[in-house]
């Protein structure tokens, strides 16, 4: 009897030693590979090393992962080395399951930002497979880097311009839209509101978003002082669009047929009634983004989109970004 319970204490200690190894394992072996590591595929194009940008977290949104692969482009660059953007190899938002492996979503959006692409380097023998992390950003969510006030913005816009080119389908989709919603007499105020969820929701450390009361009051002050002719609205909630179609009635123009409305909960998470899959998702807010360039005046709050517009306009004539402070 005495016997039976050691061997069985045994084996039960026994068995969570093995778990606990296992699973340790198993973690290693995943930060392993998201670590930034050189591999050897072939024996073609010994003259270049390609480094190929990749993001851990794929829950992350499209600008999000345009900022980061930004940084690592300039990174890459700086080191000799042709970026490759990767959300082909692993599951991000924007690829679909049975795609994984197979199609490359940077490029339902964007060109690749030296022309190489994953084909390119299969059979290469000077690989980087860039680490998973968030690299260590440029303060794109400063509002004096925003304004240009550091002397940062000039170059980190003339890197986008140089390496952020647009699909051809991206391109065309932005096209139409703009001839759609903009004549050429039209002196446009660019307004971006993120949603109700982020400013109910606080994300910690992220900058504190405009209620709807202060994004329509400056809009309209804006509007009357720069003499626009319309607004262009960017958002996805329909608080906003409501509150802004009530003021500005037929002056306010808009992308987009469909508004979410807030459910409650924590900013970022799937709380919105809305059906769209995630590449037509994506799709849109690219091409929001971009009418959103190429107005003649912006209002906004700090967001990811709000940068995106900032380092791919050709230039706004008047700026307004909300400095409200950090949620804690």
């Amino acid at each position: 009897m005495g016997k039976n319970v050691i061997y069985r204490g045994l084996s039960f200690a026994w068995r969570n030693t093995w778990l606990k190894w296992y699973r340790g394992s198993k973690q290693r072996k995943v930060e392993n590979y998201w670590k930034e590591h050189r591999v050897k595929r072939g024996k073609e194009n010994p003259e270049q090393t390609f480094y190929v940008i990749r993001r851990r977290d794929a829950y992350c949104g499209l600008f999000s992962i345009l900022l980061t692969s930004l940084q690592r482009i300039s990174n890459a660059v700086q080191a000799g080395y042709v970026p490759i953007v990767d959300l082909q190899n692993d599951f991000n938002i924007y690829l679909p399951e049975d795609k994984i492996g197979k199609e490359n979503a940077w490029e339902f959006y964007f060109k690749q930002p030296m022309g190489y692409s994953l084909e390119d380097v299969q059979k290469s023998q000077n690989i980087i497979l860039g680490s998973g992390a968030v690299p260590k950003m440029f303060p794109y969510l400063s509002v004096d880097f925003l304004y240009g006030k550091t002397g940062e913005l000039e170059y980190w816009r003339k890197l986008a311009k140089k390496y952020i080119v647009l699909s051809d389908k991206a391109a065309q989709r932005v096209e139409q839209e703009y001839q759609r919603l903009f004549a050429k007499e039209d002196k446009v105020l660019g307004v971006k509101c993120r949603g109700t969820d982020y400013a109910k929701g606080k994300p910690k450390n992220h900058p504190i978003q405009p209620t709807v009361e202060q994004m329509v009051t400056k809009a309209e002050e804006i509007f009357k002082q720069r003499n626009c002719t319309k607004v262009f609205l960017a958002t996805e909630d329909s608080e906003f669009y409501e509150a802004f179609a009530e003021k500005f009635g037929d002056r306010l123009v808009s992308n987009k047929t469909q508004y979410a409305q807030y459910m409650g909960g924590s900013a970022g998470r799937e709380e919105y009634e809305r059906e769209s899959d995630n590449y037509e998702s994506g799709m849109e807010y690219l091409v929001t983004t971009m009418l959103l360039a190429k107005c003649d005046c912006l209002c906004a709050g700090c967001v990811s989109g709000t940068v995106g517009a900032l380092l791919l306009t050709e230039g706004f004539e008047y700026t307004y970004l909300f400095d409200l402070g950090i949620y804690e």
